[in-house]
């Protein structure tokens, strides 16, 4: 039997098996209160346990954390790099998402006139049909097929006698990572598509990083985590100018943050509840954001664009933003993804953004035939 929890980094496979879940009362400060809780618990935990599981996008959803022990062995490796495929290779694209256009239009026009300076809109799409085999299947072909990713698996509570709710998933984004006082994040804004010619393909990444669209939603996600970190270290490196990154079927804009924290350093899971949610899933400024997000998306996120990580009894710990996800369910499965919507967006090419961010999970989805 699978463990209730796994994290695959490009280097290793962290799995954690049942433990005792961390439960504190939803709501406003709720990350907090999870931090308190889970540091006084681990304090009393045998050697080897850790605080692992997943943080959902808005604290009124309670979170599915638990004090486990966690095994580490290392990712197997591909000997090749993952081809560049049209979106929805494997089967047929859902139909292109005409609310989500028009509400992109609305919301542009609602940036333009001065309600925010960006906003993260996303959509879903269900899909039916039994799948062939299970969660674990899944995320053992999200490993293969994206090597470089942060791919996960996280079984989170259900209702009595319903089915066992699954988050996967296979996220490019690195929120944090915390050893002792040191401190790397990489947040991803700004994105292109790939191509499977080589030429065309780097010509994609150079007009990445000079389009003035994507450097200024790049600028917003950095300045704004610099701006929170800032007070809790005694050096921060934000480089000046971002870097381009693969992730699948896109480019992103891509910067590595290096940090030295104060002491005392705060546990990785403290510098969640200050970090998330980021520019890169939420918004500038974020409460207008959030109202906003309220206002266009049609059902709530849940655990999409939270978090999935783990925090060890020293606070060490890291945590990945669940992006290029699925949750699996009694209904089925349905897939999430979202664009940064700017007043320079055209609503047409953010829902193309969203299919090829759709097609990570879409791509890798075996079904029944009957």
């Amino acid at each position: 039997m699978a463990e209730p929890w796994l994290l695959a980094t490009p280097r290793r496979v962290l799995r954690a098996g049942p433990g005792t879940p961390v439960v504190v009362q939803a709501g406003a400060g709720q990350l907090g209160r999870l931090a308190r809780a889970a540091a006084q618990e681990l304090a009393g935990a045998p050697d080897g346990h850790v605080v692992a599981g997943a943080i959902p996008y808005d604290e009124q959803t309670p979170a599915a954390l638990t004090i486990a022990a966690v095994t580490i062995t290392p990712r197997p490796k591909r000997p090749q790099a993952c081809p560049i495929v049209p979106p929805f290779s494997g089967a047929a694209p859902p139909d292109v998402d005409q609310a989500y256009v028009t509400a992109v239009a609305h919301l542009v026009h609602r940036l333009r006139a001065g309600a925010a300076e960006k906003v993260v809109l996303a959509r879903h799409v269900d899909l039916g049909g039994p799948l062939v085999g299970t969660a674990s299947d899944v995320a053992d072909r999200l490993m293969e097929r994206y090597p470089s990713a942060y791919v996960f698996r996280v079984e989170l509570p259900s209702p009595a006698g319903e089915r066992q709710r699954v988050l996967l998933g296979a996220s490019p984004e690195l929120l944090l990572t915390r050893r002792g006082e040191g401190l790397i994040l990489n947040p991803l804004a700004g994105s292109a598509p790939r191509h499977p010619d080589p030429v065309r393909d780097r010509a994609h990444a150079r007009a990445l990083l000079l389009s003035p669209k994507d450097r200024r939603e790049h600028q917003l996600l950095t300045e704004e985590l610099a701006k929170r970190l800032a007070p809790l270290c005694s050096r921060l490196d934000v480089p000046t100018r971002p870097a381009v990154k693969t992730a699948g079927p896109l480019w992103h804009l891509s910067t590595l943050i290096r940090g030295r924290l104060r002491h005392p350093a705060p546990s990785s899971l403290e510098l969640t509840a200050l970090l998330h949610p980021t520019a890169a899933v939420c918004g500038v400024p974020q409460a207008a954001a959030r109202e906003l997000i309220a206002e266009f998306e049609r059902a709530p996120r849940e655990f999409y664009t939270g978090l999935v990580g783990w925090t060890d009894r020293h606070g060490d710990g890291q945590w990945v933003i669940a992006l290029r996800c699925a949750m699996l369910d009694h209904r089925g499965l349905r897939l999430y993804a979202g664009a940064g919507i700017l007043p320079a967006s055209r609503p047409q090419a953010e829902h193309a953004e969203t299919a090829r961010k759709l097609s990570t999970m879409h791509d890798v989805l075996s079904y029944a035939h009957p």
